[in-house]
């Protein structure tokens, strides 16, 4: 299954909820959302307070739909300035995509 990595920052709502039900609660959570879509949480960490991000995550996802449907519910919350999600590929991936023949044309050229 496809693997997600997700950067995510909380608002000033987010945080207040962050630190009323404490960490171990949102991991929960979000478990159990991923799960709701047929996928599994791999990890996540959180950062350190006043950082760039409030944390990441990896979840693997039957496909880019699941994922894009869990995603668009956690920023419906409106707990969230910011998510990035980037999907993760192997090796072997990379290597399959780079492996195929193919062509590029300039517009206009």
């Amino acid at each position: 299954m496809p693997r997600y990595l997700s950067l995510f920052k909380y608002n000033a709502e987010g945080r207040k909820g962050l630190m009323k039900e404490k960490a171990a609660a949102r991991e929960a959570a979000l478990k159990l959302t991923i799960e709701s879509a047929g996928g599994k949480l791999e990890l996540i960490y959180w950062a350190a307070p006043g950082g760039e991000y409030s944390g990441i995550n990896i979840g693997e996802f039957p496909d880019a739909g699941s994922c894009a449907a869990v995603v668009g519910l956690i920023e419906a919350t409106g707990m969230f300035s910011e998510i990035k999600v980037i999907e993760l590929l192997t090796a072997s991936e990379i290597d399959r995509g780079l492996g195929k023949s193919v062509t590029y044309r300039a517009p206009g050229a």
